[in-house]
Formats: structure tokens, C-alpha cells, sequence
């Protein structure tokens, strides 16, 4: 979105000492999916953080508004960690409903998976 090539930014964070790879806001959480396949594909290894926003704002009444619901945005949680996402978490427009449903989808799973 900046005009950073995802190469460059990660052959700098690793030259920092970096531990982690992370990407915040952006487009939303589609074109975090597509960021973080190409991540994984350069960086096996480290882990990826992700923080979306909940899509491009628009201007309501004079209130900003982003489009993504929680709900939306909870649907694609499981191809965010099919992506390698390791952290997920939101950025502009995401609430605490967005995260609790993001939550719902990732956790749930592997609580079932392991009987709790």
C-alpha cells in the first residue's frame, strides 16, 4: 500500500534483529491473506503477526465508517493461519466484537480438537 515491496521490508526487519514479521491496516483483511501467503513464501520460518483493518473507510453523515463487519472479517480467520499467520489481531475500524469473533474462529477449533 506504501510502495514497499514485501522482499525489501523483510530482508530489512531481518538485517534489524527483528524476532517477527508484522503487518498492520492496509486494504483489509483479503489483501493481508495474499500479504501473508507471500511472507511465508520468502520467510518460512519466522513467525507473522497480522493486524487488518477493517477495510478502506468511507465518509457517512460525517462519520467514518469501515465496511468490514466482524462477522466478515471472522470468516476469513482460518485463511489468514492457513496463510501462516501465527498472531492475529485488528487495526483501524476493528472492534472488540471484530476480535472476539476472530477469537471464536481460531480458538474454538483447537479447543474442540482437544476436548476443552
Amino acid at each position: 500500500m506504501m510502495g514497499q515491496a514485501i522482499p525489501d521490508c523483510i530482508s530489512e526487519i531481518k538485517k534489524a534483529g527483528a524476532e517477527i514479521i508484522g503487518v498492520n491496516c492496509g486494504n483489509g483483511i483479503v489483501a493481508m491473506i495474499d500479504a501473508v501467503r507471500e511472507i511465508r513464501l520468502i520467510e518460512p520460518d519466522m513467525p507473522i503477526m497480522v493486524q487488518p483493518n477493517a477495510g478502506m473507510p468511507d465518509l457517512v453523515d460525517g462519520k467514518i465508517v469501515y465496511p468490514e463487519t466482524p462477522e466478515f472479517m471472522a470468516s476469513k480467520i482460518r485463511d489468514l493461519i492457513a496463510a501462516g499467520s501465527n498472531i492475529i489481531g485488528g487495526c483501524c475500524g476493528t472492534t472488540p466484537e471484530h476480535v472476539r469473533q476472530f477469537a471464536e474462529k481460531a480458538v474454538n477449533p483447537i479447543k474442540r480438537l482437544l476436548g476443552l
